[in-house]
C-alpha cells in the first residue's frame, strides 16, 4: 500500500529521539534531554502579544502562497542591511526554514543530479535531496571542520549541481571565516553549481561573523540563502522562515508552495513582521547560549577519553569519544544506564562515527547532572 519512494528515505532522527523523551516523561522517568535543537526559551513577549494583536483584528485568512508583501519586504530589507544581499520582496518566499531546503532541492535538481554535502552535515539533508529525486555526494570535511576542496573536486561531474551547507553549522558549530566562503564561491564559480546555504543559526555566533555568499557578486545569481525565525526568537513551534534567491527560482518554489502548504500561517507570519523589529532578545538569547557552550566545553573536554573542537556558534557541542563503541550503541547504553539522551554522531554522516551532538539549548541543572551522569558513564567504559 505504501510507496516504494520512502524506501530512500529515514526517519528524523532529532524527531525520534524528542518522541523517545517524551514517552519515558510519560513512565515518570527522569531524562536529561540533550538531543533536541531548539531554544529552551518561550517566544519573546511582544512577539506574541503582536501576532495575538493581528489575530483580533482578523488576519486568520489565507495569504499569497509567497507571503505578505509587508513581510517580504522586511525580510528583503534584513537581508540587505545584515547579510549585505541585494534583494527585493520578489526575491523573497515565506516558508517553513525545513520546507525551504526542500523547496530549494525540488526546483533545481533533475532526477539522479548530485549534490555535495559536506560530511558531518545536517541530519535531514541527504533525506530531503532523495526525496527531491536528487544523489547525496558526501565530502569529508578536513579535522577542523573546514572545508577539503581537494575532496570535493572529485565528485565534480555534469550531473553535479548543488553545494549546500550551513552556517553555523549542526552539528558541529563550525563557523566559517570570509575567506573560507570566498573559497566555495570560487569553486562554485568554476564547477558551475548553486550554492545553498542555510544560515538558521546566524544571530548565535560566539567568534567569528557570518558572512553569506549570496553577498559575493560574482556568484550571487547562482546562490539561495535560506533562514528564519525558530533558533533567534525561539519561534520553532510558528514553523516559519524564508527562501531569497533570483526572481525565477523563487516563482518556481512558490508554484509548488501553492499547490502543497498553500501558505505558512498567516498569524505567524504577522509575528514574524514584529520579530525583525527586535534585536534585544536574540543578543539576550546569544550570550545565554555563550556561556551554556563554555561550560559545556569546559565539562566535556574534562572527561576521559573525549575531544572536542570548541563550537563558535550554535548551540551544539560534538564531542568525539575513544571507547571502543559505536555511536549508536553509545547513545542507546548512555540512555539506558542514565537516563541521558544525546544524538549519535552517525545521524550526521559517516564522518560523524565516534561522536555524538549534545544540544546545550537547555537549563543549566539539566547541564549540570546531564554531563556528569555522561562522565559517570564514560568513566564506566574507560
Amino acid at each position: 500500500m505504501i510507496t516504494s519512494r520512502l524506501n530512500r528515505i529515514q526517519e528524523s532522527p532529532t524527531l525520534k529521539l524528542t518522541k523517545t523523551a517524551e514517552d519515558l516523561k510519560a513512565k515518570g522517568m527522569k531524562i536529561y534531554n540533550f538531543g533536541i535543537g531548539e531554544p529552551d526559551f518561550t517566544t519573546p513577549e511582544r512577539i506574541i502579544e503582536k501576532a495575538f494583536e493581528w489575530a483580533k483584528k482578523g488576519k486568520t485568512h489565507y495569504t499569497p502562497a509567497n507571503g505578505i508583501l509587508e513581510l517580504r519586504q522586511a525580510i528583503a530589507q534584513k537581508m540587505h542591511k545584515k547579510n549585505s544581499i541585494t534583494a527585493g520582496p520578489e526575491n523573497v518566499l515565506v516558508s517553513p526554514s525545513k520546507y525551504a531546503i526542500y523547496l530549494a532541492m525540488y526546483v533545481l535538481l533533475e532526477e539522479g543530479d548530485g549534490v555535495i554535502l559536506p560530511d558531518p552535515y545536517y541530519s535531514s539533508y541527504s533525506d530531503m535531496i532523495k526525496l527531491a529525486g536528487g544523489k547525496p555526494l558526501y565530502t569529508p570535511l578536513e579535522k577542523d571542520y573546514s572545508f577539503n576542496f581537494q575532496e570535493m573536486q572529485k565528485l565534480i561531474s555534469p550531473r553535479t549541481k548543488i553545494m549546500l551547507f550551513n552556517n553555523p553549522s549542526n552539528p558541529t558549530g563550525r563557523v566559517y571565516t570570509e575567506k573560507e566562503i570566498r573559497e566555495l564561491a570560487d569553486f562554485a564559480i568554476k564547477n558551475k553549481l548553486t550554492i545553498v546555504s542555510d544560515e538558521i543559526y546566524e544571530d548565535l555566533i560566539y567568534e567569528g561573523k557570518m558572512f553569506s555568499p549570496g553577498s559575493i557578486e560574482e556568484v550571487r545569481d547562482h546562490v539561495l540563502t535560506i533562514s528564519g525565525f525558530s533558533k533567534s526568537y525561539a519561534m520553532t513551534g510558528w514553523r516559519i522562515g524564508y527562501l531569497v534567491g533570483t526572481e525565477e527560482v523563487i516563482k518556481a518554489a512558490t508554484k509548488v508552495q501553492g499547490q502543497t502548504i498553500t501558505c505558512v500561517s498567516s498569524i505567524s507570519q504577522y509575528a514574524a513582521l514584529e520579530a525583525l523589529t527586535d534585536d534585544a532578545d536574540p543578543a539576550s538569547f546569544r550570550e545565554t547560549f555563550r556561556k551554556r557552550r563554555d561550560y559545556v566545553f569546559k565539562r566535556l573536554s574534562e572527561i576521559p577519553g573525549h575531544s572536542i573542537i570548541k563550537p563558535n556558534g550554535a548551540f551544539y557541542a560534538f564531542p568525539k569519544y575513544d571507547y571502543k563503541m559505536n555511536s549508536a550503541d553509545f547513545s542507546s547504553q548512555l540512555l539506558q544506564k542514565q537516563n541521558v539522551i544525546v544524538t549519535p554522531g552517525t545521524a550526521f554522516g559517516n564522518e560523524g562515527e565516534h561522536h555524538y551532538r549534545l544540544s546545550f539549548a537547555t537549563s543549566d541543572e539539566v547541564l549540570n547532572e546531564g554531563i556528569s551522569r555522561i562522565e559517570k558513564f564514560s568513566r564506566e567504559l574507560k
